[in-house]
């Protein structure tokens, strides 16, 4: 059903009441707190339509409406207008950041401010590795039969890795494949992935005949096998999430916080809607996980040197201020870009 004018601007008042109080909304309060210019009745007869529509639900226990997912995405897409941050604000998280030195510390200080400013969760994931070029690595021994692997990427991030080896590799096996392997990024550009397939089908051949080289298979597996990378996500604000009404219920606050937990499950989660440059706002239950269906997500990828790399991104409940939350991941999604460029 197409939404008429009357009806669009009762459902943005009934949502902004909603997310303002946390308390369902009647169509007395409508006509007393917003000026539409529209008797009770008239406000209650759309109300009921657009419940009958979907766009709004009735607790049992109320009289009053709440927003449904349908009527949050409905807002978001075509009622909801775009904000931007004060000017005050912009240089207080500008100053924040100056202060960081180092990429951790930025990854951290990028979810406190996610946090603080919406008081949700704020989620950060560091640069994925796979989307990066590889410009070196490096093999460095560190004893006991353990070797660091550092990768560096096109955007000057360097990645470490601690390998086990299950038998031993001499240094000058070491060197010879790093040399191969840096040869190989220089003669083209070359992902992570491309580049364990490479080494998968290209050392096979040298050393598939020599059984006492088996052992170097299975370095390679270790240092390069794409499913052996765990995202590493940074999280604040779960104190958020508890203060909020819509989790006073022990059940639903223990699935969002048992999720969040699962790092890597989050991490694609989120990089599941980031297909698309702009961005992605996910309400309650567009989400596939079960667990956090009664959230709404938003998400934005980050980029450094101008070349896509990581994401951010605030969960919380359904019952948000959208053109605010928004507003907030979009200019904090744009000064992380800056910082991490300059390291």
């Amino acid at each position: 059903m197409e939404l008429n004018e009357r009806m669009r601007r009762i459902l943005a008042a009934v949502i902004h009441r909603y997310i303002t109080t946390a308390e369902p909304v009647s169509s007395s309060i409508i006509a007393e707190k917003y000026n539409l210019n529209l008797s009770p009745a008239t406000i209650r007869h759309e109300m009921n339509l657009l419940e009958k529509y979907d766009y709004l639900g009735q607790p049992h226990t109320s009289a009053g409406r709440i927003p449904t997912d349908r009527g949050y995405r409905f807002y978001v897409d075509n009622l909801m207008k775009k904000t931007h941050l004060k000017e005050n604000e912009k240089e207080q998280i500008i100053q924040i950041y100056r202060k960081s030195k180092e990429f951790e510390e930025t990854m951290k200080i990028t979810s406190q401010l996610l946090s603080k400013l919406t008081n949700n969760i704020g989620v950060v994931l560091e640069p994925y590795i796979f989307t990066n070029l590889i410009k070196h690595i490096q093999f460095i021994p560190v004893g006991n039969n353990r070797i660091l692997v550092l990768i560096i990427t096109d955007t000057g991030l360097v990645y470490q890795k601690l390998i086990n080896l299950s038998g031993e590799i001499t240094r000058s096996n070491l060197n010879y494949l790093s040399d191969f392997i840096n040869i190989k990024l220089q003669e083209k550009d070359i992902t992570l992935v491309n580049l364990y397939n490479i080494l998968k089908e290209e050392l096979n051949k040298i050393l598939s005949f020599q059984e006492r080289f088996n052992y170097i298979h299975n370095f390679i597996e270790d240092c390069f096998n794409f499913r052996y990378f765990n995202d590493k996500v940074y999280l604040n604000g779960r104190i958020n999430i508890m203060k909020q009404p819509e989790f006073r219920q022990t059940n639903n606050l223990n699935y969002i916080l048992s999720f969040i937990e699962k790092e890597n499950i989050l991490a694609d989660t989120i990089r599941k809607y980031l297909t698309f440059e702009n961005t992605q706002v996910i309400i309650g239950r567009e989400i596939q996980q079960k667990e956090i269906q009664n959230c709404s997500l938003i998400a934005r990828k980050y980029k450094i040197k101008g070349k896509p790399a990581g994401a951010i991104g605030i969960l919380g409940p359904t019952r948000m201020n959208y053109p605010r939350m928004i507003s907030i991941v979009e200019f904090i999604s744009e000064k992380l870009g800056e910082v991490l460029s300059e390291f």
